[in-house]
């Protein structure tokens, strides 16, 4: 169903020039290097068949990140995606050769894994999963390889447990070759979204484990040139790992919504979903962001509730909305992430190893209906669109190695301002795990896997930080 006509531009030569890049591009994507010219050059001819970034039709970016998930795991049955679910089998620590499965089906484990281990995704665990591009260790890391039983890194999701996605993936465009910046854990890929690099490779706190980020940021090239931008959040706001550096952006979830049905929003927004911060993600379970052990139900709510926002809103048809996840959450995927430079600084603790690929979706008038990108994103293809758009400085060693997530926008048809209803069910879903527990698990009071501890522990002093320095 439409939801308002679209406003036709008269066609202009610029849009054939930049189908015929993007059909070059495509062309030897799909060849590899069976093609005469290199996936490079294609990129690059696609790339300088942008329209001027004024000419775009987009006037407002809104990126989220979930948290802790893969590609495979997630959206591997997006029909003409590189994914692969059923009929994989991974060894675990007994050398068992255990299959991959759909987890919504199998009650141990459902829509949220109650009971069983937060998935391992430390900058070391990270390099077992990968196994010199193997891709089999999912189950050989701790606290999982603690039970021989738990098998949930080698679960998946399927379309009809993921509304939102089924949705997007009718209607927009999925990307399959999102790698997410680090193959580490939450705060340094968290950091990669706002500033193109990391100076930690662990969940480590500002003042209390390390002197408060002093990257250079989204938000410092936003406000160089006058352009307006604003990081909402719900419990807990990313830009904390800079101190207060960036209060005056911050502004609560609700705030959003306001904005964003009025009309009010930012060049630029980026949104922290709810991470549960006051008795963590895991292992209870009540966060809507993904991480386990979060419904992934409720994960889709949030999700539509914000593309609801933005299609019912006055500047829908200027607008493009962009899902990525922080990191793979330790979930099994097959296709081996690329390495990229990296700054002198980073250097010192990071080989350059991209991670995994994450769930990846574009939302807009812009973007390609019902369409499967397989150019290769990360976290600065996200800042390069915004660099683009609003003529801002570079700013990390990745920016001229990343490809622009604009590669992916349709210019060769005029903005297509549809949007349906996703129908997304309201709920409620899941609840505590305390009380949400699989069939045979021992009642609340068990031990506690030592990853539960560390995390709730990690988001318990963050929480505490953020309102010290008064930040929430």
């Amino acid at each position: 169903m439409s939801r308002r006509k679209n406003r036709q531009p008269p066609f202009n030569q610029g849009r054939r020039r930049f189908m015929q890049g993007v059909a070059a591009a495509t062309g030897a994507l799909a060849l590899g290097g069976c093609d005469t010219r290199s996936q490079a050059d294609a990129l690059a001819e696609a790339a300088a068949a942008l329209p001027k970034p004024e000419d775009s039709g987009i006037d407002f970016i809104v990126q989220v990140m979930m948290e802790n998930r893969s590609f495979d795991h997630m959206l591997g049955w997006v029909p003409g995606s590189d994914g692969i679910q059923a009929g994989l089998k991974f060894k675990n620590v007994e050398g068992q050769m255990i299959d991959t499965f759909h987890l919504a089906a199998d009650p141990a484990y459902g829509y949220q894994g109650c009971g069983w281990a937060d998935p391992n995704h430390s900058y070391e665990a990270g390099r077992v999963h990968l196994n010199d591009g193997r891709m089999d260790g999912w189950l050989l890391t701790d606290d999982t390889a603690g039970n021989p039983a738990d098998k949930f890194p080698v679960g998946y999701y399927l379309e009809k447990d993921v509304p939102f996605y089924a949705g997007a993936a009718r209607h927009f465009t999925i990307c399959d070759r999102y790698f997410h910046g680090i193959l580490s854990q939450t705060f340094p890929n968290r950091m990669y979204i706002h500033a193109g690099t990391t100076d930690r490779t662990t969940n480590t706190l500002p003042w209390a484990q390390q002197a408060p980020s002093t990257l250079e940021t989204i938000w410092d090239r936003l406000a160089a040139k006058g352009v307006s931008g604003r990081n909402y959040f719900h419990d807990l706001p990313t830009p904390g790992l800079w101190g207060d550096k960036y209060k005056g952006i911050l502004a609560p979830f609700h705030q959003f919504l306001a904005d964003a049905e009025l009309g009010r929003l930012p060049a630029v927004s980026y949104i922290d979903p709810f991470f549960g911060a006051s008795v963590g993600e895991s292992p209870l379970g009540v966060s809507r962001d993904d991480h386990p052990q979060a419904d992934i139900r409720d994960g889709q709510v949030l999700l539509a509730q914000i593309y609801d926002a933005l299609r019912n809103g006055p500047n829908w048809d200027r607008t493009l909305m962009i899902v990525t996840y922080d990191e793979w959450g330790g979930f099994f995927d097959h296709v081996v992430p690329p390495v990229g430079p990296v700054s002198a600084d980073e250097a010192k603790f990071n080989d350059g190893r991209l991670g995994f690929r994450t769930p990846c979706a574009i939302l807009g008038p812009r973007a390609r209906r019902g369409h499967v990108s397989n150019i290769q994103f990360d976290p600065n293809s996200v800042i390069n669109l915004i660099a683009w758009r609003f003529g801002l400085d570079p700013l990390s060693v990745r920016a001229n190695w990343s490809n622009n997530m604009a590669l992916a926008l349709d210019f060769a048809n005029a903005p297509n301002a549809d949007a349906p209803d996703f129908a997304v069910p309201q709920g409620p879903f899941g609840g505590p795990c305390d009380e949400a527990l699989p069939v045979g698990m021992a009642p609340s009071g068990r031990p506690l896997h030592a990853s539960y501890v560390e995390h709730r522990a990690g988001w318990n002093d963050y929480a505490q930080f953020c309102r010290r320095y008064g930040l929430i």
